[in-house]
């Protein structure tokens, strides 16, 4: 089905927006020993979702906006491809567009691929992931919860709090797929902000999660749950049986002892143990913690981090000085937006997840004072890698994107950028796909 015809507006450069080399950040940040970072893109408008086209040009969701294309300059030697589609999502549908790389223009009408998809609710942003299979493409797309501790979550056919799997047409649908017919891959994940495959493992999923806010929970204390629950990193293996990932019954501890004296029935349990909320008398902690009922995280984050996107790194055949270390090959990165009600705040930063998962993980890049935080601290939404081996964070609250590489960073210089107007009338665009062969 045809959307409305949207017009592009291709602008000169923002002023104020593709900064020279040396413009510091809205608020100092600590990088680790090994890397470094600068401020490509400031005074965007909410910066969020983030990806790369053919061309490597650096598509970003601007909230409220649309979505803007800055290109590089000639110099990166980048070949034009003229041939891709562009995926955005809005709180209802997934539309895509005919997008051209070269011109970082889009063409013709959006076409809606996707409708039903539930539009209401305390979390509307879905997260899209392509996947090749064979012959056929396939798209997967997320959603929340209604309510930050929603009970029909629990329940699949809901649409709640899940992850669904569409094969994609080789055209425009005359009808758009419909969510409630769609492959369901996994549910019980709160809010699944950001997932990825695995380069090695092809049907393993690796999902964020965002904690619920427990603090109106009976029997926990502010203290408790100052430091409670933890947020997550899922591993979700495709083909099987569908599982539950618990919420809203369940969830993860991240510090037992967090309140010895409030909450002491805590303070024998272990970090990542399974807990109940309390929601229904049979869902207790004894439930909770049978994996065969609720499937427990792969990796346990500290409490109020607010994970919200997730890349694997896949080195490119010739790394240079820019790129990620080879020795990076297949661990993570995750964006760690930032706590909003915590005391001292947390997150803030971009992490690295080393493969295997063990207990630990380090930050590349953090807001220096955290005590100063939300402020105009960094707070990471998106990433992407792009094809020489360098990363993308995008940060909404400061309006910054920022280039996480390694050392001998050699000044690059972005010499325009394109406003692709994607906006509709219903939901602002949240998050994007490119259907073109990038290393995502």
């Amino acid at each position: 089905m045809r959307a409305a015809l949207l017009a592009l507006l291709p602008l000169s450069v923002y002023a104020g927006t593709v900064q020279p080399p040396g413009i510091p950040f809205k608020a100092p940040v600590t990088v680790a020993t090994g890397f470094t970072a600068r401020v490509l893109f400031s005074n965007l408008t909410t910066p969020r979702g983030i990806t790369l086209d053919a061309n490597q040009n650096v598509l970003v969701v601007e909230r409220g906006l649309g979505v803007t294309a800055f290109s590089p300059a000639p110099r990166w030697g980048i070949q034009v491809d003229d041939e891709g589609h562009l995926y955005v999502s809005t709180a209802g549908q997934v539309l895509v567009y005919s997008y051209d790389a070269g011109s970082k223009t889009v063409s013709g009408e959006a076409c809606v691929v996707i409708s039903g998809i539930p539009p209401d609710g305390d979390l509307t942003t879905h997260t899209l992931q392509l996947q090749k299979e064979g012959n056929a493409l396939k798209l997967l797309v997320a959603t929340g919860p209604q309510t930050n501790i929603d009970p029909t979550a629990r329940n699949p056919s809901s649409g709640r709090s899940q992850i669904r799997r569409f094969v994609l047409p080789a055209g425009c649908p005359a009808t758009p797929l419909d969510w409630a017919t769609a492959e369901i891959l996994v549910y019980g994940i709160r809010n699944p902000g950001g997932f990825a495959f695995h380069p090695t493992l092809s049907n393993t999923l690796y999902v964020v999660e965002n904690g619920a806010s427990i603090d109106n929970v009976t029997d926990l204390t502010a203290a408790f749950v100052n430091d409670n629950p933890a947020d997550e990193i899922n591993r979700v293996h495709l083909g099987g049986h569908l599982k539950f990932f618990g919420f809203p019954d369940c969830t993860t501890l991240w510090n037992p002892t967090a309140d010895p004296t409030g909450d002491p029935q805590y303070t024998t349990l272990q970090r990542g143990d399974q807990i109940s909320l309390k929601l229904l008398p049979e869902r207790d902690d004894a439930w909770c913690s049978d994996p065969k009922n609720n499937v427990p995280p792969a990796l346990t984050l500290q409490a109020h981090s607010v994970p919200l996107d997730i890349k694997f790194y896949h080195p490119p055949k010739k790394t240079t000085d820019k790129s990620f270390p080879r020795s990076l090959h297949g661990d993570a990165v995750v964006s760690f937006h930032g706590s909003f009600n915590r005391s001292p705040p947390t997150g803030y930063g971009v992490v690295h997840v080393p493969f295997p998962l063990s207990d630990t993980y380090d930050f590349l890049i953090q807001a220096t004072n955290l005590t100063s935080c939300p402020g105009k601290c960094i707070r990471p939404v998106g990433l992407a890698f792009s094809n020489d081996g360098r990363l993308f964070v995008s940060s909404d609250s400061s309006g910054e994107v920022c280039l996480n590489c390694c050392p001998k960073f050699a000044t690059d210089t972005f010499v325009n950028s394109y406003q692709l107007s994607l906006r509709r009338n219903r939901r602002d665009i949240e998050r994007i796909d490119n259907r073109v062969p990038v290393s995502l």
